[in-house]
């Protein structure tokens, strides 16, 4: 069959090529199928699948060339089987949650099915050539949160292509030619987060292809309930530039095309012509995928026949893109129904191949380990007071229908229960077999949370010359900014009001005239997209700091920060990376909207960031120095209220490094020692002052990081010293004083040296009320900390210390 050609592209439409593609989907379809059968027989706890999809996906594979970058959900298994990304086999080793990297390297058992990752990073945490790759990033289930890393993807693109500087990072981008793809279902795109994140492509002019699946439901819930008009497809349509206007003629706005899932031809064409605007144009694109069948349902959760009509379930199986494929391939003579019917039995044979395989390999360690206990139960039990009892549980682990590592340990915790009050010898065997695999499972589903090279950099302390100026915080961190923005030309900083403002508070100042718009540069108002936008361009080989204006507004990215960014690194089990700097600032200003803390939920829901918490512009430089020396991601929050304070600037500002989870002692004492950071730093030195004065000497710690928290222990030496500790910070009752108190008196071991309970004073349980007087009486100052300080004394010792109020 000769090529089929529209303008420049060429249809892959050879036959060979066309029955390869078919064949591909098919097996994927049996994926689907096998998988969930897997599910429901009790091997794989859950299951979700790309049955229906599976067209569409053959289009989009072809388009997809090395270099680019999908952000996708867990329906694109077609897509990822036919680039190799994923094979069928490691597709099954993630469903039974294989906790090994060789057989499942997206996620190393951490993930459930369907959640796609390249390897992007040497076992050394160094990157893989990007442009000799197909890189997908890490998937996630919370719906449309693979939508804002999307807008940095393809916002590298631009970049790549247009700082010269960066020309020659060939590992990264091919003069900016990388797309990405973004992949989303119907449904989802209700969420705000997928609009947010088409606009602010849109707005970039930034190379992406972005996937709409629409099966006209959301699990059970049907179109008219999700979106106006009941089609997405429609409101997109504001979005669309002129299509009669040349892709050579700059025009904001996206492509749009209209395809079925089930026509292949069409959907090839649709996609090639697509990803070559894109690639060449940097014109993005909306592929709005219709009439899509979901065979199996959403997934092994529930059926679909309990919310589809007959009518509907009919036509699902009519139009399914399977069977419209193979029937257009037999009516166009590419191959015989006989002959298809002979592949397909064969494909269908390798799945089970592939499967039965990733079984073999996920079960015969945790079988050899059972096997390793039953045979330490056996030499324990026939000279053990519990001989019946340990008989019982070792057959109810031999007799298991299938079995887990949990299932092994349970057994061996019951039996030392059994054991407990025994010095049977060989028990000691049982014990040190549970602790080393106790230690080797921990390692396997906890390690890479950070890969701790932050905490590898050397401290450079800053240097003064007599010469050294005194000027605004403000002026010192700009001119940290400017040093490095000087010395690495992928620093890319961006955020509302950050390029040609410099900022609100001008800690970027003539660095857009200096640097360039692309260097540091503006954004509207979208966190959760400023913050996804840092996500996608760290992952390509930049370095963004990202700026959330306000600390209150951190919690519009939070979801992505938590769920994406500081997860990244862990879920992948150290096969990707995104060195993103989180710049906000906070604490202190008037009124309840821009001085709330919210650090104890930012605590809660970064684990696998850094949250670093500077009392001054000199320390925040000192952070954001280490930061870019290292590869992990991190939020700084600086002091609000401390860009008009002086400072001395020193020499080498642009050298200075701060190490992470190393306190500081700023003030010596003797009595209490009072734990706190940031800006209340301030505050808690002025009210040692006051304390001092009536004979209590306090000794004052900044914490500097909270994560990592005092790595070294030395706030327990402190401790040691004083025998009396107060917490303090802005944060909410039970927040991050709580947070520190369990750091230093529990992790630590602090209690053994308390001779006074161990207190904490935060703010008020509400919102700091606007002005003054509000911000008095709702956060700690300087009389509440003097009253509890004097009040543990006054507990000590009343007659020095008598209450005065």
């Amino acid at each position: 069959m000769p090529n089929k050609k529209k303008g420049t592209i060429a249809l892959p439409l050879e036959k060979d090529e066309i029955i390869k593609d078919y064949r591909i989907a098919y097996q994927s379809r049996q994926v689907s199928l096998i998988g969930r059968r897997e599910v429901l027989s009790g091997k794989a706890k859950f299951g979700i699948f790309g049955d229906g999809k599976e067209i569409a996906q053959l289009a989009i594979a072809r388009a997809f060339q090395k270099g680019d970058w999908r952000s996708g959900y867990y329906r694109d298994q077609t897509w990822m089987f036919m680039l190799g990304v994923m094979s069928i086999q490691e597709f099954f080793a993630q469903l039974y949650a294989h906790g090994d990297v060789t057989y499942d390297p997206a996620s190393a058992g951490r993930q459930m099915n369907a959640h796609f990752a390249s390897r992007n990073l040497y076992p050394n945490g160094t990157w893989r050539p990007q442009t000799q790759m197909y890189n997908t990033a890490s998937d996630i289930s919370p719906t449309a949160a693979q939508m804002p890393r999307a807008v940095g993807f393809a916002y590298a693109s631009v970049i790549y292509r247009n700082i010269k500087e960066l020309q020659d990072q060939k590992d990264f981008s091919n003069n900016g030619n990388e797309i990405a793809f973004g992949t989303i279902g119907n449904a989802s795109t209700s969420e705000g987060m997928f609009w947010e994140a088409v606009n602010a492509i849109g707005v970039l002019k930034a190379p992406a292809i972005l996937t709409i699946y629409d099966d006209g439901y959301g699990i059970s819930v049907p179109n008219q309930f999700q979106m106006v008009k009941e089609n997405i497809g429609a409101l997109l349509k504001g979005f669309e530039r002129d299509p009669f206007t040349p892709p050579d003629k700059v025009q904001n706005g996206y492509d749009h095309y209209t395809v079925r899932a089930w026509d292949y031809p069409a959907l090839v064409e649709t996609y090639l012509t697509a990803a070559e605007v894109a690639r060449e144009y940097h014109i993005p694109s909306l592929v709005h995928v219709i009439d899509v069948t979901q065979p199996q349902g959403h997934s092994t959760s529930g059926s679909h026949e309990r919310y589809k009509t007959p009518e509907r379930l009919k036509w699902e199986e009519e139009f399914d893109g399977l069977k419209k494929m193979r029937a257009w391939m037999i009516t166009n003579r590419v191959i015989s129904a006989p002959e298809l019917d002979s592949v397909e039995k064969a494909d269908y044979a390798a799945v089970e191949g592939f499967r039965k395989a990733a079984w073999d390999a996920y079960l015969s360690p945790i079988t050899e380990e059972r096997n390793q206990v039953l045979d330490i139960l056996d030499e324990i039990a026939p000279t053990s007071n519990h001989v019946y009892e340990l008989r019982l549980i070792r057959d109810r682990l031999a007799t298991l229908p299938s079995y887990s590592r949990r299932d092994i340990h349970t057994i061996v915790h019951e039996a030392l229960r059994l054991l407990r009050d025994e010095s049977h010898p060989t028990k000691q065997v049982l014990i040190q077999w549970k602790h080393e695999n106790d230690k080797v499972n921990l390692e396997r589903y906890g390690s890479h949370l950070y890969s701790g090279t932050a905490l590898k950099v050397d401290e450079v302390k800053p240097v003064y010359a007599d010469s050294s100026p005194t000027m605004f915080g403000f002026e010192v961190v700009n001119a940290a900014f400017d040093a490095a923005l000087g010395r690495d030309p992928r620093l890319i900083a961006f955020g509302e009001d950050v390029g040609k403002l410099g900022d609100v508070n001008q800690g970027f100042k003539g660095m857009q005239e200096k640097y360039g718009a692309m260097r540091v540069t503006d954004t509207g108002i979208r966190e959760a997209t400023i913050l996804g936008q840092a996500i996608g361009m760290a992952m390509r080989g930049l370095r963004p700091i990202a700026e959330i204006q306000y600390l209150d507004y951190v919690l519009y990215a939070l979801q992505i920060m938590s769920d994406d960014l500081a997860s990244l690194h862990w879920r992948t089990a150290g096969g990707q990376k995104a060195p993103v700097i989180v710049r906000t600032r906070g604490h202190r200003l008037e009124g309840v909207w821009h001085s709330g803390s919210p650090m104890s939920g930012i605590l809660s829901l970064v684990r696998g960031m850094y949250v670093l918490v500077p009392r001054d512009m000199t320390h925040a430089a000192g952070f954001y120095n280490t930061l870019l020396k290292s590869d992990e991601p991190a939020i700084v929050v600086e002091v609000l209220n401390g860009y008009r304070v002086k400072e001395r600037l020193p020499k080498n500002i642009g050298e200075i490094t701060l190490p992470l989870g190393v306190p500081e002692v700023i003030r010596d004492g003797k009595d209490v020692t009072i734990v706190t950071y940031g800006a209340c730093c301030r505050v808690v030195l002025d009210a040692a002052d006051k304390l001092s004065k009536v004979g209590i000497d306090v000794e004052v710690i900044d914490v500097q990081s909270l994560m990592p928290f005092d790595i070294h222990g030395e706030i327990v030496e402190s401790l040691k010293k004083t025998n009396r500790i107060l917490f303090v910070d802005e944060d909410v009752p039970g927040g991050t004083t709580a947070y520190m108190m369990q750091e230093v008196i529990e992790k630590q071991g602090g209690y053994f040296h308390l001779d006074s309970p161990a207190r904490t004073l935060s703010a008020k349980a509400h919102r700091p009320a606007y002005g003054s007087d509000g911000d008095y009486w709702s956060k700690p100052n300087a009389e509440t900390i003097f009253d509890a300080v004097y009040e543990m004394m006054n507990e000590v010792d009343p007659t020095a210390y008598p209450k005065f109020d």
